[in-house]
Formats: C-alpha cells, structure tokens, sequence
C-alpha cells in the first residue's frame, strides 16, 4: 500500500529543501575570488629558523609560543606580538579572538604545532585523572594519544580556516616505515603522531622544510647558509599546490628566506619582505 505525505508535511520538506539550495548558492563563488591565504607547515630541527622566517613578512604578525619559548630571535621586529600558550586551556580563548576579526594581525603563526600535541596530551591526562583517580597521570594509553590525536586535528583545522596567512611551525623526525612492497623507507616529515600530521600536510596550502647546507660566497669563503625545501623528494616531506613554486627545488633569497617574497612570488602581491624593527 502506497503511503503518501500529509500536505503540510511535503511543503514544509519542500520549502526546507529550497531554503538548503538557496544557501548553497550563496557559497559557489568563482576559483580567482577565492581568498588568498597562505596555510604553510614549516618544520626544521631546533634553533635553524623557522620563527625568524614566519615573521619575516614584514606584515602583522602575532605568534603563539605553545610553552616554545622561541621568540628571542625575533623580538626586535616591530611588527610582531606574542600570545604564551603554557597550558592546553589557552589556545582555545587566542581562537576565538582570532575569529572575531577585532585585531590587526594579518598573520598568524603556531610555534611550534609539535609543542602544541604535547599540551595536549598533558590536558587529556589531567581530565582522564579527574574521571578515574587510579590512573597513573604520567602514563599514557592509546585511548589517550587517541583522544589527543583528535583534539590536535580540531585544532589544525580550526586555525588553518582562519582568514589569515597561517604558518604551522614544527619540529623535525625522521622515522622508518615500511611501503607497499615491504621495503623499508626512511623520511623526514614534521613531529607529529600519524594522524594530526596526516591532517596538518593536507591542510596546509604548502609545505617546506628548513635546513642548513655549506655554500661558498663570492669571495670563495666557505658559509653556512639557511634554506627551505619546496619540492617533493623520497626522504623528505615537502611540496606545494603553487604552480608559481613547482618550477623550482627551493627559495633561497639573500641573505635569509623571507615570508614576504613567499607572498610576493605566489600571489603577486608587493609585500614588504622585511620585518620592521622596533622604532
């Protein structure tokens, strides 16, 4: 036997379903009108640069030091603030005032996301302990690298959907996997656990890495000189969704890279490549 729908039943489906396609026409807008942000993961061993580089934009910049404690080298620069992180309870009051819009910062950059993980692991603990006192707060299940895994994810996405220049600072790992065919693979990718790294490299508009090589300058001395690593190799995690950057392996200005010619080179805007100093 045939069921049919009461009238005010199918009308009010009906002027539900128009609503939901009147709203979604609303969000199509055209590829070129899409905003244009940078989402970049940087990683890097310690103390090779990569705060130096996020706020080198020459733009107003504020940095979260997730308990980093890595902003020494840039507190000279008159167009960067710092926001101290030092507990997992902090990062969520800094997004919500991000997402107000009420400030000037144009860039944003979370330094470092593996110090970030490591809060977080420290909140999950705290809360697991408040649920059952017989757990030893200093150990940690899967459950609790799980649930830690996921809060992480919340938060890259969160931050990566702000309407700023998002830079996601990390650490640097090489681990030992095996592929498909069983052989075993060494890479280098930023520190995080499998999966919040998983969502960080596919969240991120652009993906480099940080290092140190030995060069030798004009006058045939010997330098040690900083560079950013932008193109896919075996061992290292790197790579782009920039036409503008695939043509080259890496972008190494004089005398340091700079977030400014980033911008300039991608999205052909003048930007000033240098931090301002402190008047």
């Amino acid at each position: 036997m045939a069921i049919t729908l009461e009238p005010s039943t199918s009308t009010t489906t009906k002027t539900n379903r128009d609503q939901k396609a009147t709203y979604a026409g609303t969000k199509i807008i055209s590829a070129a009108k899409v905003h244009k942000r940078l989402k970049m993961c940087l990683y890097a061993r310690n103390k090779v640069g990569k705060t130096v580089f996020a706020c080198s934009s020459g733009l107003k910049t504020l940095v979260i030091d997730c308990n980093e404690r890595g902003y020494d080298s840039v507190q000279a620069y008159g167009n960067v603030d710092i926001y101290e992180a030092a507990r997992w309870e902090d990062i969520d009051p800094i997004y919500w005032y991000l997402r107000n819009g009420n400030h000037p910062y144009e860039v944003v950059v979370i330094d470092t996301v593996t110090m970030m993980m490591s809060m977080g692991i420290k909140w999950v603990l705290k809360d697991d302990l408040e649920r059952d006192m017989s757990r030893d707060p200093m150990m940690p299940s899967r459950p609790t690298y799980l649930k830690n895994g996921e809060i992480l994810k919340d938060a890259i996405i969160k931050f990566r959907n702000l309407p700023y220049h998002i830079i996601f600072c990390a650490q640097e790992k090489t681990s030992a996997d095996e592929d498909d065919e069983g052989n075993t693979v060494i890479e280098t990718h930023p520190e995080l656990s499998p999966a919040p790294r998983s969502v960080l490299l596919s969240a991120t508009n652009l993906v480099g890495r940080m290092y140190v090589a030995e060069t030798t300058n004009k006058a045939g001395k010997k330098v040690m000189e900083r560079r950013i690593l932008l193109g896919a190799r075996p061992k290292y995690v790197a790579g782009g969704r920039f036409p503008q950057l695939r043509a080259i392996e890496r972008l190494k200005p004089e005398p340091y890279p700079n977030l400014g010619d980033f911008l300039t080179r991608i999205y052909g805007e003048s930007k000033n490549a240098k931090a301002s100093s402190s008047k």
